[in-house]
């Protein structure tokens, strides 16, 4: 009781204070709660924007049992495995594209949320943890012919991503490593997950405000949920404890409420801050609809995300769209600053065959200059970015072969806020011959012209050559295939390199990333090779000495 009236003393010397804001936050998106959403993206967004809310997270994926689960969203490219669960059962959920592109529009985020576990399969089951990161694989691995991806989602959610409805005793080693696996396979897109943070840990069973010490709710969450708070912190860009507390049987009044929140996001905080990631994003999630025994009312919400602000966190996520009362939304508008805060990628990339050349500056944000944000590549859309922070800009990439590649681009303003996209792109063949085919019987002089590009200017090229074709090849370095097969006429030619008859097989690409070599033999010399085919093949190097690219393939084949 004392507790109580000294909380009641500060929040009534604190009335006359303006509302906190905060640039960090979101609403919740349940279409399968709700019914078919198609018509709904403009709805939603503009709702969103109009109070200052900057990220959607929108749910699209559930478990329903081990290896089973429905995707609630529409099957844009017709690709998802009918095996791992329906669609849209009953025609509920969302066209996610739509909703993407309404809100990327508005630079409104939109973050993707998937039911992980659930009471009849929990984060022990290695098959269903496979399951999951197949089904993760499918959003992130979809790209349309533009290099675009299907689903340009700002990142992945993990929502029942703890063991549910289990005994106590359980491993979090379970959970963290699966959020470490999610977190590796998504590249550049930043991680969320759910939180559990209920109020018996915290303060039952009296619920009197005279909290558990932050080691005794950590062991807790960890033991009844494999929810380790400090371990996940390392892979989680975004924590998110589910703080749902409304009027009813637990608390009552803004000094309750307020506190519970308050607590539940220093926890967090302290949590990320021990893990040794003390910059991490805490967003508490806060209370928007109404259940058995419990009432929200704007008060509820208000002193949720006061609570949230006062404990440390970064912002706060509303939970959920469907369930809003019109008197609700003004609450929400207080705690946000006006105007969508985070920036939205661009990209516009040019490729001439190993080359590509990026420009990021038609990356915008509402608050300052694309020219003043920040930017960072991966180039391998593997989640380690190759450069630093940088002003936005042109970039320039060399493809290590011929083939698919992607790149990850993260965008950040004077705020600290982050947004990433990733590109899918083709790098085309460098190799090239000026004879497909050429008589033995007559002087050979077979130019072997090598076009990486402008990205390549001032490496190292060596042209090699085989009589036994290009598969399975070999491989240089790990991550540079060779499709080429060695042979003695390989050690042939690599020793005559530079000589008069295997003309600047090694030399220096020009300014343009060009350089020429020249097999040159006099007549009939190669006539016991006739009909027989040569593979031509080209390996480069840094002005250091690093490997750099390889080519394609090329053919010649020879005739009488």
């Amino acid at each position: 009781m004392v507790l109580r009236r000294l909380a009641a003393a500060v929040l009534l010397a604190a009335t006359a204070l303006p509302a906190q804001q905060s640039s960090d936050t979101a609403m919740g998106l349940f279409p399968f709660l709700v019914g078919n959403m198609d018509s709904r993206a403009s709805e939603v967004v503009n709702a969103c924007t109009s109070r200052g809310i900057d990220t959607i997270y929108c749910s699209v994926f559930r478990t329903t049992s081990a290896l089973q689960g429905d995707l609630w969203i529409t099957d844009a490219a017709g690709t998802w495995n009918p095996a791992w669960g329906p669609v849209r059962p009953g025609g509920a959920g969302i066209d996610l594209r739509t909703l993407i592109a309404t809100a990327h529009a508005s630079n409104v985020r939109v973050v993707a949320v998937l039911k992980c576990f659930s009471d009849n399969v929990q984060p022990t089951d290695a098959a269903h943890r496979q399951y999951l990161l197949d089904v993760i694989g499918w959003f992130v691995d979809q790209f349309q012919p533009d290099g675009k991806p299907t689903y340009d989602v700002d990142g992945f959610a993990l929502d029942y991503v703890r063991f549910v409805s289990a005994a106590t005793g359980n491993s979090p080693t379970y959970v963290t490593n699966f959020v470490r696996d999610v977190k590796a396979r998504i590249g550049v897109l930043s991680l969320h997950a759910y939180l559990l943070a209920n109020r018996y840990t915290f303060d039952g069973p009296t619920y009197d405000l005279n909290f558990a010490s932050y080691a005794s709710v950590i062991a807790s969450l960890s033991s009844q949920f494999g929810q380790h708070w400090e371990q996940m912190a390392r892979y989680v860009d975004v924590m998110m404890p589910m703080c749902y507390t409304a009027d009813g049987s637990i608390y009552q009044g803004f000094v309750e409420h307020e506190a519970y929140v308050r607590t539940a996001s220093a926890y967090c905080r302290t949590a990320v801050t021990n893990g040794g990631f003390p910059s991490r994003r805490v967003c508490p999630v806060v209370k928007t609809y109404t259940s058995t025994g419990e009432t929200t009312t704007t008060t509820t919400i208000d002193a949720s995300i006061v609570g949230a602000l006062n404990g440390g966190a970064s912002g706060w996520q509303a939970f959920r769209y469907g369930t809003m009362e019109t008197s609700w939304w003004p609450v929400l508008a207080a705690h946000a600053t006006p105007g969508v805060n985070f920036p939205r990628p661009g990209t516009a990339l040019t490729v001439a065959r190993l080359s590509a050349a990026l420009d990021t500056l038609s990356s915008v944000d509402a608050d300052q200059s694309s020219a003043s944000l920040q930017v960072a590549v991966d180039w391998n859309d593997d989640g380690v970015m190759d450069t630093g922070w940088q002003p936005s800009g042109g970039f320039a990439r060399l493809a290590p072969s011929v083939g698919l590649q992607r790149f990850g681009l993260i965008v950040r303003d004077n705020d600290g806020h982050l947004s990433a996209t990733r590109r899918r792109w083709t790098s085309t063949a460098p190799l090239s011959t000026n004879a497909g085919a050429f008589f033995a019987s007559q002087p050979v002089n077979v130019a072997i012209q090598v076009d990486t590009g402008v990205a390549a200017a001032g490496h190292a090229y060596f042209v090699l050559a085989s009589l036994s074709g290009s598969s399975p090849g070999v491989v240089w370095t790990p991550g540079f295939p060779v499709p080429l097969n060695l042979d003695p006429f390989t050690d042939a030619l690599f020793a005559a390199a530079n000589s008069p008859i295997f003309i600047n097989a090694f030399g220096t690409l020009d300014a343009s990333g060009r350089g020429t070599a020249n097999f040159v033999l006099p007549a009939g010399l190669l006539s016991p090779l006739a009909l027989r085919t040569i593979t031509w093949c080209a390996l480069g190097t840094t002005p250091g000495g690093s490997p750099a690219f390889v080519t394609n393939a090329a053919v010649s084949f020879i005739l009488p």
